[in-house]
Formats: structure tokens, sequence, C-alpha cells
């Protein structure tokens, strides 16, 4: 089930960002900008996500962490607990909303799928059901591919 966890999840690289300092001000005219609308469609996608996850008794949830990179991206931190063998796994995923399915299809045309190998292209392969559960539909293009890091 940590593969399925793993085949479900596109593991992509984020990197961390730390800020640190302190200001002190005497005025209150600080510019902030305005708080960004995630697209609904992710937003369906991190629940229905969370849901499956949570829902599955094989593994317990170490942590899960979701984090807006803007509004139509979205990284999902987390770590899980194989409850049968006590093997921990990592997922880092990011899921990311395009205008068009021509978009997204430049995208993935663009992106290095060096460590990547193509799973499936049919939709009837995904045992998860996450996008089904979020949309209430399959998808109308469907590219699975897997990137696997040490030896899972």
């Amino acid at each position: 089930m940590v593969k399925k966890l793993l085949v479900i999840l596109v593991l992509v690289m984020i990197a961390s960002l730390l800020v640190c300092g302190c200001t002190t001000t005497t005025n209150n005219n600080t510019a902030t900008s305005p708080p960004t609308t995630h697209d609904a469609l992710l937003e369906k996608l991190v629940n229905a996500t969370k849901e499956e996850v949570y829902g599955n008794a094989s593994y317990t949830v170490q942590s899960w962490d979701v984090t807006w990179n803007n509004g139509t991206s979205v990284t999902i931190l987390g770590t899980v607990e194989e409850t049968s063998t006590g093997i921990t796994a990592a997922a880092n995923s990011t899921f990311m909303s395009f205008p068009t399915t021509q978009d997204a299809t430049n995208f993935l045309n663009v992106f290095n799928k060096t460590n990547y190998s193509l799973t499936s292209t049919d939709y009837a392969s995904d045992t998860s059901n996450i996008y089904y559960n979020a949309t209430g539909h399959a998808p109308s293009v469907y590219k699975e591919y897997t990137y696997t890091e040490g030896s899972i």
C-alpha cells in the first residue's frame, strides 16, 4: 500500500524558504498583497486526497501539510506508516491547475521526465478515484507517471 501511495502522488522537489528578521516602523502604511483565491478544483482535489489518505486503514498518517504555492498550485507533504509492516513512506506532491487541457499537455511535454516512468494512460487503473471523487467524472486525458527514490 505504501507503493500505491507513492504511485498516487507525483513526487516533485520543492525548495523551502526561511525568512527571518525584525523591523520597527512608526507608520502603518505597509502594502499587503490581496488574498489569493484558490482554484476550486484544486480545493476539491486536496479534500478528496485527504479523505483517501485518512480513510485508508492500511496505514496511519503521521504528518499532513498543505501549502498553497499560489492560486493554481498546491503542495501536500505527507508521511504514513504501513500498519502491517511499520514501514514509513513520505510523499511530496504538487497539484497544478491549467486553463486548458492543451496547456497541461504542453507543460508535461517539456517537463523533464528522465527519472519517471509512464505507468498508465488508463484512468480505470487508478484505484484511488481521487479525481472522480472530486469532480464526479473521469478526466478526459490521463497519464500516470511514477518516480521512485531509493529501494522502494
